[in-house]
């Protein structure tokens, strides 16, 4: 038995390559869709799934991606108008800010939370100290490739993470994506 032959490596595995033929799956049905934005912006949710954004032949295309090891799906929705509202996050450090385990590091960013048709909310978090984020062009869109990714199947490993300064610079982004 190797190092990295013990149960709990081969139940990550295993949730890698299930989570990896999902992406799969869905960047094929979207290539049979001609589904081909010139520019996608990414945001990584708490469960390690991601939020998505784009515009896709005069509508906004919003893409929520399984969390890892999640028995979640991908989801798309294609709305004319986009109803998203923008929320501050100021959370303070904690303890000794995250340094050496003690405490919770400082977040600071914005979440835009986009309703969805039926109602569904969904928000997209760009706070520093919490998630990561990306923004690709269709030739280089991890989400879209019909080809299998090998040994980074999880596509929240391609993002950035944000620190505080970040959180703030991302917003010249997502102007693009959420007018404002």
């Amino acid at each position: 038995m190797g190092i990295f032959d013990n149960a709990a490596e081969l139940e990550r595995k295993a949730n890698l390559k299930k989570l990896e033929d999902k992406r799969l799956a869905f960047a094929e049905r979207l290539a049979k869709e001609n589904f081909a934005p010139e520019r996608m912006l990414f945001a990584q949710r708490d469960n390690g799934g991601f939020v998505a954004i784009c515009r896709d032949n005069g509508q906004y295309v919003v893409i929520v991606g399984p969390g890892f090891a999640t028995d979640e799906e991908y989801r798309m929705e294609r709305m004319q108008a986009l109803d998203a509202r923008v929320q501050e996050v100021h959370v303070k450090s904690e303890g000794m800010g995250g340094i050496f385990g003690f405490g919770k590091k400082a977040e600071i960013g914005v979440e835009y939370v986009i309703t969805l048709p039926g109602g569904d909310e969904v928000t997209m978090p760009f706070v520093g100290g919490r998630n990561g984020w990306m923004e690709r062009e269709l030739r280089k869109n991890p989400l879209l490739s019909t080809k299998r990714r090998k040994g980074d199947a999880n596509l929240c490993w391609d993002m950035t993470p944000l620190d505080s300064a970040g959180a703030y610079k991302v917003r010249e982004v997502t102007k693009k994506y959420f007018g404002e």
